[in-house]
């Protein structure tokens, strides 16, 4: 009789014990969407250059929540574009731990309300340092590696070798980091096509540390082509002044590629789609980025674009998910879930439908805008449908999804 009591205690903690571990399959996802930008500053130094309300300008038009920026002249650079074009926009920027390097220098700039600075490591190369950001990300707990890179300019093969010993030496780093591993690199490459070593190597996945492009497969092989001007981001000048290159739009030197691990939902991802050239209409190919019309920003904004440097900075959106503390567990429903349903969301980018499938009957379906307002719904049971999107304008979107009395959230961008 003893025994048989002991066993049905067991059999209850066993079960107590299930729930504790399955929970995580259950609890309420949430999603915090973060702007990182990436951008060359052109020799910003302890003068500010005479451009700093034209920063001011362009960084609050983006408002990122981490800004890594290129082309700082030594810790008066890095601290001047802190206090007086940072902080300018907003008072709740940090500056991450600056390191003078030889020649320009790397910075980072991220909200500190949304993420804890952890480090700042150099990978010496021939020219300028590569500096290896770590941050967390405060709700989620994410740890990520941002590299920030300026490597060799300008053509011709010699140029084009030490970019890829430059490379080489970011992959003796990358490729050391475990599986799983959020990172990503960011800056001005000076790469001129998708046949460079550099670049090859950087996107080869036979070495474990590769990194992946999101336009790969979009922008043909010579970038500084017009068939490619939507995706230039140098030079936002024809005229020469303050330094820089000029010609117009005509290459695509600057770019944010990441890891696989990003590129996989869940943790931290990235939002497909949301890579953006900042100004680039696609119509400015040899032309100055103020030449108007601009299709895609202000003539004002335009004109901040080509005062402050000779790029222009690349924005996109990555994405954590975490679990809110005040969550609550349904039990039941922990134990009767432990096989999560295989739901596919296409097209994403979405155009004007949405395809919406799963291997278990869905039996509501809801989609919220960015500020969780429900913008459509189905309540009908179903495996597959298809949605038009048509009266949706473009934005970020949550599609919540109910099997077995389980919700499965998902974003999507509605271009």
């Amino acid at each position: 009789m003893v025994f048989s009591i002991f066993t049905v205690i067991m059999k209850q903690i066993i079960i107590v014990l299930m729930v504790l571990l399955l929970s995580n399959f259950v609890q309420a996802q949430a999603f915090d969407t973060c702007r990182f930008m990436s951008y060359n500053v052109l020799n910003f130094d302890y003068s500010g250059n005479g451009k700093e309300q034209f920063l001011k300008e362009v960084i609050d038009s983006i408002h990122p929540d981490i800004l890594v920026v290129q082309e700082l002249i030594e810790l008066s650079g890095a601290t001047r574009f802190r206090d007086s074009v940072v902080l300018k926009v907003d008072t709740n920027y940090a500056m991450g731990t600056f390191i003078n390097s030889f020649d320009t220098d790397n910075g980072i700039y991220y909200r500190k309300d949304k993420f804890g600075f952890i480090s700042n490591t150099v990978i010496k190369t021939e020219l300028r340092d590569i500096n290896a950001f770590k941050l967390q990300h405060s709700l989620s707990n994410e740890i990520f590696y941002i590299y920030s890179v300026h490597l060799k300019a300008s053509s011709g093969g010699t140029n084009a070798d030490q970019r890829k010993r430059e490379v080489d030496s970011l992959l003796k780093v990358t490729n050391l980091l475990p599986d799983g591993t959020n990172y990503m690199v960011v800056g001005d490459f000076n790469i001129y096509d998708s046949n460079e070593d550099a670049y090859t190597a950087l996107i080869d996945d036979s070495n474990p540390g590769y990194f992946i492009d999101p336009l790969e497969g979009l922008i043909t092989t010579t970038w500084n082509s017009a068939s490619n001007a939507p995706y230039h981001t140098q030079s936002t000048r024809i005229e020469s002044f303050g330094g820089g290159s000029t010609g117009g739009m005509d290459d695509r030197f600057d770019m944010m590629l990441h890891s696989q691990a990003i590129e996989d939902e869940g943790g931290m991802f990235f939002l497909a789609g949301s890579l953006n050239e900042i100004g680039n209409d696609g119509d400015h190919y040899n032309e100055a980025m103020n030449t108007l019309p601009n299709g895609v920003v202000s003539a004002t904004l335009a004109n901040a674009l080509y005062q402050s440097s000779d790029h222009i900075p690349l924005e996109a959106l990555y994405v954590f998910e975490y679990v809110p503390s005040d969550t609550t567990i349904d039990t039941n429903l922990a134990l009767n879930n432990i096989v999560k349903p295989e739901i596919k969301i296409y097209p994403n980018p979405a155009g004007d439908v949405l395809h919406i499938s799963s291997n278990m009957p869905i039996t509501l379906l809801s989609i919220y805008n960015s500020e969780g307002i429900l913008v459509m719904q189905n309540e009908q049971s179903f495996l597959s449908d298809t949605l038009v999107t048509t009266k949706l304008p473009g934005g970020i979107y949550i599609v919540v999804t109910v099997i077995d009395g389980v919700r499965y959230r998902k974003l999507i961008v509605k271009e």
